[in-house]
């Protein structure tokens, strides 16, 4: 009898066996909420610039021949709902102080990796002086003389027609380096990863003072022989158990050029001209 009187109040009453779930629209990670952001302030070559990258997210450096800094930002949030992404972004701004010979940029994120802040900033070419710090995301820098200092917990280097002082050390990730023109117009090129590899163009009318180094790894070489006493003569690498080490002049030699990788292979290759 209580079975009966049951499905009838159920039939009556059919809200009271089901209640409706609000449908929550999650944002596709291939098509992930996107805000851009832009901002452009005089800048005087010679001036000092210092990034810090919290938030999760790639930076790249470009010189131009303008006085001038531009920033061009692009903040992703992925699987949230729209309103809760642009909440997010809301409460971690981008912060940027400057004048016109000293700049900082601060980027800040929840621990997740759902969020991303990638930068691309344009800066003077000539002298000017950058300190970057980086917790999750690639660096690369192209057309800049300066006094150029990175730190990177995760994430690869990438390094292309520099000059003046370069230093980079990344924990895991790869290194690639470019070099242009006829010679290192600075005191020195350094990177260095822990776990990675690590990639040298050179032009093949290059000079420079090389040192490479794998602790875990192996050297290969794909460069021309230096001629020495009319012979050409191949560059050694001296191989201790797994490791191995090259120390070499090209060219006329110059300023050294210093790349290392505690686990990881490097390659020296001669430069292709498009």
């Amino acid at each position: 009898m209580r079975f009966w009187v049951l499905l009838m109040l159920c039939m009556i009453f059919p809200d009271l066996h089901s209640e409706e779930v609000p449908e929550i629209k999650l944002s596709n990670p291939e098509t992930p909420y996107v805000e851009r952001e832009e901002k452009q302030f005089n800048f005087y070559p010679g001036g000092k610039l210092e990034i810090s990258a919290g938030a999760a997210g790639n930076v790249k450096i470009v010189g131009w021949q303008k006085g001038s800094v531009r920033m061009e930002a692009e903040k992703i949030i992925y699987y949230l709902p729209p309103e809760k992404a642009k909440a997010i972004i809301e409460q971690n701004p981008i912060r940027v102080k400057w004048n016109q010979t000293i700049a900082s940029i601060r980027t800040a994120g929840p621990p997740s990796l759902e969020m991303e802040i990638n930068l691309t900033i344009y800066v003077p070419q000539y002298k000017t002086d950058i300190k970057t710090n980086i917790s999750h995301g690639d660096f690369s820098i192209d057309s800049v003389n300066g006094w150029i200092e990175t730190t990177i917990l995760q994430g690869n280097v990438s390094a292309q027609s520099t000059s003046g002082y370069f230093s980079a050390i990344t924990q895991q990730g790869d290194v690639q380096v470019e070099m242009s023109g006829k010679r290192w117009n600075g005191q020195e090129f350094a990177a260095s990863t822990q776990l990675g590899s690590v990639n040298l163009l050179l032009p093949v009318n290059y000079s420079a003072a090389l040192q490479l180094e794998t602790r875990d790894g192996k050297i290969s070489v794909d460069f021309p022989p230096q001629v020495v006493d009319g012979e050409p003569t191949p560059p050694s690498i001296l191989i201790k158990k797994s490791a191995q080490f090259m120390k070499a002049a090209v060219g006329d030699g110059g300023a050294p050029i210093k790349l290392f990788t505690y686990a990881g292979d490097v390659t020296l290759s001669k430069k292709t001209l498009p």
